[in-house]
């Protein structure tokens, strides 16, 4: 049975006909328990006790449900499957809270999980491409550079809209010095000349820094080009966060995302996330879903009448 604090005997006269003298026998007594006795008793107010449990300004005010002790007494009485189901009256920043919860490595699993649109476009409000790829594996890019989809005309575009300076330097690294005082239409015209091998082999040979702003230029003209990556490359610059930047940026994230990270919390975190709940929306909750558990309520116990 649930016991909670606070109640107004008051309402047991007013909801039920109870009057404040007999209070003291109903002592550790469920409300299913008391209603039950009162209806014997010919009490019309309780033989119809559950009416007033199928009200949510009632049950409300009965339960006083904007006592946050209350509510989370309550909460404790119901199943997993019936917490998650009150998650979604939690709004972002209410669910968020829950992620204080985690720590910083559970935190960065669960941003891996998700679909990796929602990832990068949580990764893009704080980190631009570069810092993205400026902490990814070599590998990572190589494996981008070779995806099929990457066609190299996107890497074209890139180099014909670099200054002289910076594709002469590239240029000269990679091809030598022969190409100092070539002019940048030269240039060009040389790495579109090259055939499909050659030209992988160039772009894979970059230094990293130019290979990180080649897949950046690429990435400028078509974005979805990032859902290439998987999460763990996309993910590193928020391992470098500190935890409450992680959570920072894991709370711009739409409830349907955050739901399924709360509902890997123990069930007694859950709770705790839970009694952000509004007492109203709780309310009519309980009086659509838990009649029962309210029936179970020991409203008041020996020692606190």
């Amino acid at each position: 049975m649930i016991q909670l604090q606070n109640i107004d005997f008051s309402l047991l006269n007013r909801f039920f006909g109870i009057p404040k003298t007999k209070i003291p026998q109903y002592a550790n007594k469920s409300l299913e328990e008391i209603m039950e006795l009162e209806a014997k008793e010919g009490n019309k107010k309780a033989q119809d006790y559950k009416k007033i449990l199928s009200d949510p300004d009632k049950i409300l005010e009965i339960f006083k449900l904007t006592n946050l002790e209350n509510k989370f007494i309550i909460l404790q009485s119901l199943s997993e499957q019936d917490l998650d189901s009150l998650l979604p009256y939690l709004n972002e920043e209410q669910l968020s809270l829950g992620l204080n919860f985690f720590t910083e490595e559970k935190l960065v699993e669960l941003s891996k999980q998700l679909p990796l649109e929602e990832l990068i476009g949580m990764m893009l409000q704080k980190f631009s491409v570069v810092d993205i790829l400026s902490l990814m594996e070599q590998s990572a890019m190589d494996k981008f550079l070779n995806e099929p989809d990457v066609d190299r005309k996107y890497s074209e575009k890139y180099f014909e809209s670099l200054d002289y300076k910076e594709l002469q330097k590239i240029m000269i690294q990679s091809f030598g010095y022969e190409f100092k005082e070539k002019g940048s239409s030269e240039y060009i015209e040389y790495i579109e000349g090259l055939n499909d091998k050659d030209f992988k082999n160039f772009i894979l040979n970059l230094e990293r820094n130019d290979k990180i702003n080649l897949i950046s230029g690429i990435v400028e003209q078509e974005e979805d080009f990032l859902l290439l990556f998987k999460p763990e490359d996309i993910v590193r610059p928020m391992e470098l966060l500190m935890k409450e930047d992680k959570i920072k940026l894991m709370s711009n994230l739409e409830a349907e995302f955050l739901i399924p990270m709360i509902q890997e919390l123990p069930k007694d975190l859950t709770q705790i996330v839970l009694t952000q709940i509004d007492p109203k929306d709780f309310a009519e909750v309980l009086a659509r879903d838990f009649q029962d558990i309210l029936s179970s309520v020991v409203i008041f116990t020996k020692g606190k009448i």
